[in-house]
C-alpha cells in the first residue's frame, strides 16, 4: 500500500506539473523497486482510473500509461485487462479516448513473463465483450431512435477500427481462442452479445461504415482453429488429376480382407477422404477406377472372380454408405431415385476411354452399361442415367466388334452376377434335410470354376460364414446311420465327403480362424483344430497319434491291407472314425515300410484302397504325412513324399465311374492335396512367390518395376510384396519402399509413388509403421542429409509417416477387440501355386528373417444388414479417436519425438529441422482432432526450441494452437508460452529488418 500511495501521489504531481513522458518515466522507476514490474503495485489501475475521473478522458494520463507500457514498466496484459473493467459506457468522450488509445497499441501487444502469459488470455476475452457492449449499445440506441449522434457515431466508427485491427492480428486472436477455452462464461456472453447485435441490425436496417465489420464480430465470438493462419503443406486435391492411391489401397484390402464387412471399407476410404480432402464425386470416381483398373490386369482366375464379386457386390454398398454418411444428422434423405455425386463420377469415367475401351474388350460386352444395370435397382443411377452412358459407349463397343472379327473370349466378368443365384441356391438347398437334393446340388459345385466363384460372392457379400455353418451341418448331418445300406447309405458318404472337401478347401483358402468358431464342436472343426495342417499353423504328429484308437486302428489296417478278407467281416466304423484314425495306420505304414516288412507294392496297395473309399480319407492321410514331415531330418522325406505323391496319381475309368460324381469330388482333392504338400515341402521348380535362390532386394526391384510400369498396383504385384514383407521383415520392406520414394526427383513422381508406398505398407499398417518411425526415418535422415533428404524429399517422407500414423491411428481404433485380432490371421485367396511356403523353409532357400503377419478380424456381418443399420445412423464416421494410443504405436511416436528433440538440439537451421517442421505441421494439418492422443506426447520443450532453430515465417500461430489441447490449464499455458515466444521472435525479426 506504501507504493500504491506514493504512485498516486505522483501521478498528482505529474499531472499538476504537466511533466513530459520522459519526465514521468525517470521518477516512476524511483518508486518502483530495482526489477519489479508495475502490474506486481497496479500501476496500470492507478492511471487509468486518474485518466477517466472525469466526463472527459486526460490525455496527459494517457500518454503516462502508453510511456509505461513502451518502457515496460507495465505489461499489456494488465493495460487491457484495465480498459476491459471500465463499465461507464454511457461516457461517450471516455470510451472514444480509450478506443483511440487502444487502437495505437494493439498492434504491439506481446508478452514479457511467465506471470503475462497467465493473464492475457483472459484480458483479451474480456476486452473483445466489451467491445461487444460498446458496439451493441449504440446499435440499440439507433434500433430504439432511429438515429445516433455525432459523437456516437464516431465512437461507433472506432470500434469498427479497434475491431477490424483485431479480427487482422493473428497473435491476438489465437490468444482470444485460448481464452475462450478458459473463459467459457465471458465466451457464452460474447456469443449472447453478437447475437443480440445481429437483430439489432436486422431489425433497424442499420447500414455499417465498415462492410466487413459483421463478419468480423462473427470472427471473433465463434473463434476457431480455422480462423488462425496456418502454412499449408499437404497438397490440394485439385494438383491431383488423378490419384494413385486409392486402386492400391483397395487391392491391398481385397486381397487381405475380402471377408472383411462393408463398413471396414467404408470406414478405409473416409480416412483417406479426409487425408486427400476428396469430394464425394471425387471419391466415387477413384472407387470406380480403381475396380476397373484391377480388374483390367488380372487374369480368369481367384482374383479376377473376387474382384468382379467385389465391384458388382460390395462397391454399391460402399457407396451408397459413403453417401448416407455424409447426410447432415436429422436431415431427411432427397426423394431421388440416384445418387447425384455418383453421376459426376460417372460422366468422369466416361471421359477415360482408353481404360473403358479395354475393359469392354476384356469382358466382351459394355462394361459401364453391364454394371449399371445392376445399379439402378439399388437406386444408386436411374434407367435415364444408364441409357445415357450406354449410348456414349456404343460407338466405342461396335468399332471394338468390328476389330475383334467375332474372336472375342469368355471372361468370369460376365458370369460372376450370375453366381449370386447358385449360391442362394445353394445355401436354401442346404437348409432342407433332403439328402439326395443336397448330394446333387453339392457335387455340381466343385464343376470347373462354379466353386471359386460361389465363393467370391459369397466373400463380398459376407455370406461366407453362413455357407460355412450350413456345409458344416451338413457334414453332421450326413453320419451314417446304423444298419443302414444300399444306395442311401452311399448318397450319404457322398455327402459327407463333398461337404468335407469343400470346408477343407475353404479353410485352406481363408484360414481356420477367420471361418470357423473358436469352440465349434462338430467333427469337422475338432478334425482342422487337432489333425489338419494350416499355412504357418503346425500339428504335432505325435499328438494326433494320441487320439486314434489301437482297436480301430488294426481293424483299418487289416480292412485296407486284406479288403477281401476283411469283407467277410461287417464293419461299424463311421466316415468320422475312419478320419480320426487314418494316421494310426499311416503311421503304422511307415514303419513297416522303412523296416522292410512291407514292400512298396503292398504300400501303393493300402494308399490305393483308402482314396477309393472317400477322397476325403486322402486328404486325412496326407494332413498327418504333412505334419509327420515337419518333424523328420531331411533324409527322411522321401517315403512320405512318395505316399502323398500316390494320393495324385490319377484314376481309371472304371475307378471313376464305381462312384458318383467321383471326378469333381477327385478334383477337389487334389487341389487340397497339392496345397498342403506345398506348404510343406514346396518344389525346388515351382515359381511361388517366397521361394527362389535370387536374394530379396532383387525380386522387391523386380515387382516394383512392374507396379511403375502399370501405373498402379496389380494384384500379383501386391500378392509378391506380401510374401517378400513375410520373408524380409517390416523394417526391411520399408527401407526399400524409402529408397525408391526418396530415388524420385520430379515432385509430382514422387507424390504419386508416396501414394503407392503408403497403400503398400498397409500390407501390414502397424508393423510397417512401427519400423518406419524407430528404424528408417532418423537414420535415413542423418546419414543422406544434404543429399536428397532436402526439399521436396522431407516434405514428401514426412507426408509418408503422417499418413502411416493417422491410418494406424484409426486402424486401432476402429478394430472391435484387438486382443481378438491378435489371434486371428488375415484372409487371402491366393492361387495354388502362389501359397507361401513354411517360414521355416524359407529362411533355407533365401537365408532371410521373417515377421509374422498381421493382424485379421473377421465381423462376419451381411453388407445387407449393415449397410441398412447405417443408413439409418446419425453418425458420419465408422471411426472414433481413441483418447491414448496403444503399442506399438506409443512407442514409435515416443522414439520419432525423442529423436526430434536432437535434431532441434542445436543452434543452426539444417534439414533435420526442417524435417520436424514438416512431420508436426503435416500431422496437424492431416489429423486435425483425430491426432490429439499423438500431439499429448510432444516432449514439452520441442516447440519452443524449433522456433529458435527454425528462423523463418513457416511457424504460424494455427499450428502452435493446434498443438495442444486447450480443453486443460496444462495445454493452455503451453500454448500460451510458445505463441508468446513465436511473438517476441517476430517482433525482434521485424525490428531487425526495420
Amino acid at each position: 500500500m506504501k507504493e500504491n500511495n506514493k504512485i498516486l501521489q505522483l501521478i498528482y504531481v505529474a499531472w499538476r506539473e504537466r511533466w513530459s513522458d520522459s519526465q514521468w518515466g525517470i521518477n516512476i522507476k524511483k518508486v518502483l523497486p530495482r526489477g519489479v514490474s508495475g502490474d506486481a503495485y497496479n500501476l496500470s489501475d492507478c492511471l487509468m482510473q486518474q485518466a477517466l475521473i472525469g466526463s472527459t478522458a486526460n490525455p496527459l494520463v494517457l500518454n503516462y500509461l502508453k510511456h509505461s507500457l513502451c518502457a515496460h514498466l507495465v505489461s499489456h496484459a494488465a493495460v487491457l485487462r484495465c480498459i476491459a473493467k471500465y463499465d461507464k459506457l454511457e461516457r461517450v468522450y471516455c470510451i472514444t479516448a480509450l478506443l483511440e488509445f487502444l487502437a495505437s497499441i494493439v498492434d504491439g501487444v506481446t508478452c514479457r513473463i511467465k506471470s503475462e502469459e497467465a493473464v492475457l488470455p483472459s484480458a483479451v476475452v474480456n476486452l473483445v465483450y466489451w467491445l461487444l457492449q460498446i458496439f451493441a449499445r449504440t446499435v440499440q440506441h439507433y434500433e430504439l431512435y432511429s438515429e445516433i449522434s455525432a459523437e456516437q457515431s464516431y465512437l461507433l466508427d472506432q470500434t469498427c477500427v479497434v475491431i477490424d485491427r483485431l479480427s487482422q492480428h493473428q497473435f491476438l486472436l489465437s490468444m482470444l481462442y485460448v481464452g475462450c477455452h478458459e473463459e467459457l462464461e465471458i465466451c457464452g456472453r460474447i456469443r449472447d452479445k453478437y447475437a443480440t447485435i445481429k437483430g439489432s441490425l436486422t431489425n433497424s436496417n442499420f447500414t455499417l461504415s465498415s462492410p466487413n465489420v459483421e463478419q468480423q464480430l462473427q470472427q471473433l465470438a465463434y473463434i476457431e482453429a480455422k480462423h488462425l493462419d496456418m502454412q499449408p503443406l499437404n497438397p490440394a486435391t485439385t494438383l491431383e488429376k488423378i490419384s494413385c492411391c486409392v486402386q492400391p489401397l483397395l487391392a491391398v484390402e481385397v486381397l487381405l480382407n475380402p471377408c472383411k464387412d462393408t463398413s471396414y471399407y467404408v470406414a478405409e476410404l473416409q480416412m483417406l477422404q479426409r487425408l486427400k480432402r476428396y469430394s464425394n464425386t471425387r471419391l466415387f470416381y477413384e472407387i470406380i477406377r480403381a475396380g476397373f483398373l484391377t480388374l483390367s490386369n488380372v487374369a480368369d482366375t481367384s482374383p479376377d472372380t473376387m474382384w468382379g464379386a467385389f465391384m458388382f457386390f460390395k462397391m454399391p454398398h460402399i457407396i451408397k454408405q459413403l453417401h448416407a454418411l455424409q447426410r447432415i444428422p436429422g436431415e431427411q434423405p432427397p426423394m431421388t431415385d440416384y445418387i447425384p455425386e455418383l453421376v459426376e463420377a460417372l460422366e468422369l469415367l466416361i471421359e477415360d476411354n482408353l481404360l473403358l475401351d479395354f475393359m469392354d474388350t476384356k469382358c466382351s460386352c459394355n462394361m459401364i452399361e453391364f454394371l449399371l444395370n445392376d445399379w439402378t435397382k439399388q437406386q444408386l443411377v436411374s434407367d435415364i442415367h444408364v441409357k445415357k452412358f450406354a449410348s456414349q459407349r456404343e460407338a466405342a463397343a461396335q468399332l471394338l466388334k468390328k476389330c475383334d472379327n467375332g474372336q472375342q473370349t469368355p471372361s468370369n466378368i460376365n458370369i460372376i452376377k450370375r453366381a449370386e443365384v447358385p449360391l442362394s441356391g445353394v445355401l436354401k438347398t442346404l437348409c432342407t434335410n433332403k439328402v439326395q437334393d443336397m448330394v446333387n446340388v453339392l457335387c455340381q459345385v466343385p464343376v470347373g470354376n462354379s466353386f471359386e466363384l460361389i465363393l467370391s460372392v459369397a466373400t463380398v457379400e459376407g455370406r461366407l460364414k453362413t455357407f460355412v455353418s450350413r456345409l458344416i451341418q451338413c457334414n453332421e448331418n450326413s453320419k451314417p446311420v446304423p444298419g443302414e445300406l444300399g444306395k442311401l447309405c452311399v448318397i450319404r458318404s457322398t455327402l459327407f465327403d463333398v461337404s468335407f472337401l469343400m470346408l477343407t478347401s475353404i479353410v485352406q483358402t481363408y484360414g481356420s480362424d477367420v471361418v470357423l468358431s473358436e469352440r465349434g464342436d462338430s467333427f469337422f472343426e475338432k478334425w482342422v483344430r487337432e489333425c489338419m495342417v494350416e499355412r504357418n499353423k503346425l500339428k504335432n504328429p505325435r499328438q494326433i497319434l494320441a487320439l486314434c484308437d489301437d482297436s480301430i486302428v488294426d481293424e483299418l489296417l487289416l480292412s485296407l491291407s486284406k479288403p477281401e478278407a476283411a469283407q467277410l467281416k461287417p464293419s461299424n466304423l463311421s466316415w468320422q472314425e475312419t478320419c480320426l484314425n487314418l494316421p494310426g495306420v499311416l503311421h503304422h505304414v511307415l514303419v513297416a515300410w522303412e523296416q522292410e516288412t512291407l514292400s512298396s507294392a503292398d504300400v501303393k496297395s493300402i494308399l490305393d484302397n483308402i482314396k477309393r473309399r472317400l477322397f476325403s480319407f486322402s486328404v486325412c492321410a496326407t494332413s498327418f504325412l504333412c505334419a509327420y514331415m515337419y518333424s523328420v531330418r531331411e533324409t527322411e522325406l522321401l517315403k512320405p513324399m512318395n505316399m502323398i505323391q500316390q494320393f495324385l496319381a490319377p484314376m481309371t475309368s472304371e475307378e471313376l465311374s464305381s462312384q458318383e460324381n467321383a471326378k469333381e469330388r477327385l478334383t477337389l482333392s487334389y487341389q487340397i492335396i497339392r496345397k498342403m504338400q506345398h506348404d510343406v515341402h514346396p518344389a525346388p521348380n515351382t515359381k511361388s512367390r517366397l521361394i527362389s535362390h535370387s536374394p530379396l532386394v532383387e525380386q522387391f526391384r523386380e515387382v516394383w518395376k512392374t507396379v511403375l510400369e502399370a501405373g498402379h498396383l496389380p494384384v500379383r504385384a501386391a500378392q509378391t510384396l506380401e510374401s517378400l514383407l513375410l520373408a524380409g521383415g517390416a523394417a526391411w520392406l520399408a527401407t526399400q519402399l524409402v529408397e525408391q520414394l526418396l530415388s524420385c526427383k520430379y515432385t509430382r513422381d514422387m507424390s504419386v509413388m508416396m501414394d503407392v508406398v503408403f497403400a503398400v505398407m498397409h500390407l501390414d499398417i502397424e508393423k510397417t509403421t512401427e519400423a518406419l518411425l524407430q528404424y528408417v526415418v532418423a537414420p535415413m535422415v542423418l546419414r543422406r542429409q544434404g543429399e536428397d533428404i532436402n526439399e521436396p524429399q522431407s516434405l514428401i517422407l514426412a507426408r509418408l509417416c503422417v499418413y502411416c500414423i493417422i491410418s494406424c491411428l484409426e486402424t486401432r481404433s476402429g478394430t472391435a477387440s484387438s486382443a481378438l485380432a491378435a489371434m486371428k490371421k488375415r484372409s487371402r485367396s491366393h492361387d495354388e501355386e502362389e501359397l507361401a511356403a513354411n517360414v521355416a523353409k524359407v529362411r533355407k532357400v533365401i537365408g532371410e528373417g521373417n515377421e509374422n503377419s498381421s493382424d485379421f478380424t473377421d465381423t462376419g456381418n451381411s453388407v445387407t444388414g449393415l449397410a441398412g443399420s447405417l443408413l439409418g445412423s446419425n453418425s458420419s464416421e465408422l471411426r472414433t479417436t481413441p483418447m491414448t494410443l496403444k503399442e506399438p504405436l506409443q512407442s514409435s511416436v515416443q522414439h520419432i519425438f525423442g529423436v526430434f528433440m536432437q535434431f532441434v538440439s542445436g543452434d543452426e537451421l539444417s534439414p533435420k529441422a526442417v524435417f520436424v517442421y514438416q512431420f508436426i505441421s503435416l500431422l496437424v494439418e492431416c489429423g486435425g482432432e483425430r491426432v490429439a492422443p499423438v500431439l499429448r506426447l510432444l516432449p514439452p520443450q520441442l516447440v519452443q526450441q524449433l522456433l529458435k532453430v527454425l528462423a523463418t515465417d513457416d511457424i504460424r500461430v494455427g499450428l502452435i494452437s493446434r498443438l495442444y489441447d486447450l480443453r486443460v490449464p496444462n495445454g493452455r499455458q503451453a500454448a500460451v508460452a510458445d505463441l508468446c515466444l513465436w511473438r517476441n521472435m517476430q517482433m525482434t525479426r521485424h525490428s531487425i529488418h526495420l
